[in-house]
């Protein structure tokens, strides 16, 4: 009988972890099931176990080994940001997967296979860029803007860890601009506006991705497929003031074709103060990713299309707007403690992990008022 996996996945705050989290606790064949993030979960992580720490820390090693991670998914990294501070990023992004794959490293690590997060800027976005891009097309390691050149910087470093580690499968997904109406990240903010301003020029064409598959993707990549770069997006790319035709958005010539990187005011009484550098190039150029590796070695294929990932997008957007105000989940420890120490298992036992328990302090070996220091568990809900 197969051993059973034990997990570790980072940015467990955001979307991209957290809903990947929930996907693996469900699933068979896994064990375990540890998040981690420096600021509590705005989910429900079911019954993952949740840790408050800073992959920049030495301590990720010493959790690998004590509890036995021979899966880690690294989704905490970031490339389009509301927080445009490069410095900022380049910390959590290059220093912190640095630290991240040391704490991996070493012939006493139980790791065997490592997914990376990563983006299609990689590519970088201009002129001459050829349509649908391989996963063999050079990176733009000699891009202007900061935040490319980090994520180039931190696959280059995943390649490194993969010559040195032959053992470990390393995996990097490289995604399109992805569509979640409840997160939207910023160029799918922009597309929210109620009058998208377009480039003068230009009507580049757009390849995007649903939340969705984006976790699938991902669900996929941990549990099976060779190591190596795969493209993730959905086919069907189309050009922008098509997607926003369809979808019934009003667009406008309105954004200088050229300078757009320096003409920060005029972008912040457009509202656009978010969009990054990056971002701008691909409102000039366009970018199309090829799928077909990931759909022959992950067997990937997204559900939605482009379009219909945006018009799924936009719809949902509409509904939010006309809901009351929704407060997102707080995590509370001591009520998570609690129920924690109440669960059953499907047998009706009690949860191993709150053996122990039951009976008065002197036969749980220990004094009722020191609570036992443990991870954090999200609550189980109902979904």
């Amino acid at each position: 009988m197969a051993r059973k996996r034990r997990i570790l996945v980072t940015g467990v705050a955001r979307w991209w972890g957290a809903l990947l989290v929930q996907r693996l606790v469900a699933e068979p064949e896994v064990a375990e099931v540890i998040g981690i993030d420096t600021s509590e979960p705005h989910y429900d992580l079911g019954r993952a176990d949740f840790l408050k720490l800073d992959i920049r820390h030495s301590l990720i090693g010493k959790l690998v080994r004590a509890v036995g991670i021979d899966t880690v998914v690294h989704t905490g990294t970031t490339i389009d940001s509301f927080d445009l501070d490069a410095r900022r990023a380049h910390e959590t992004n290059v220093i912190g997967t640095l630290n991240l794959l040391a704490g991996c490293a070493g012939g006493d690590s139980p790791v065997r296979r490592f997914i990376l997060k990563s983006s299609g800027h990689v590519y970088g976005s201009r002129h001459d860029l050829p349509a649908h891009l391989r996963e063999d097309r050079r990176l733009a390691s000699d891009s202007p803007h900061a935040f490319v050149r980090d994520m180039v910087e931190v696959e280059s470093y995943v390649v490194d860890f993969a010559v040195r580690n032959p053992e470990v499968r390393m995996v990097v997904l490289r995604f399109a601009n992805s569509l979640n109406a409840d997160e939207p990240q910023p160029l799918a903010r922009y597309l929210d506006l109620e009058l998208v301003p377009t480039v003068i020029g230009f009507d580049p064409v757009m390849q995007l991705i649903d939340r969705d598959d984006c976790v699938e993707a991902m669900r996929l990549a941990v549990l099976s497929g060779r190591s190596g770069a795969y493209n993730v997006a959905a086919a069907g790319p189309a050009p922008l003031t098509a997607l926003l035709d369809t979808a019934g958005k009003l667009h406008a010539p309105l954004l200088p074709p050229y300078g757009l990187d320096v003409a920060s005011f005029a972008l912040k009484r457009l509202g656009l103060a978010f969009l990054s550098p990056q971002l701008l190039d691909l409102l000039r150029w366009g970018r199309t990713l090829s799928t077909a590796k990931a759909e022959r070695e992950l067997r990937f294929r997204a559900r939605l299309d482009t379009n219909e990932a945006f018009q799924r997008y936009v719809q949902s957007r509409r509904v939010i707007q006309f809901q009351p105000e929704r407060s997102g989940y707080q995590y509370e420890q001591e009520l998570e403690e609690f129920i924690r120490s109440r669960r059953l298992e499907p047998d009706g036992q009690p949860h191993p992990l709150a053996a122990g328990r039951e009976g008065p302090p002197h036969e749980r070996g220990g004094d009722a008022s020191r609570p036992r220091s443990r991870p954090r568990r999200s609550p189980a809900r109902p979904r």
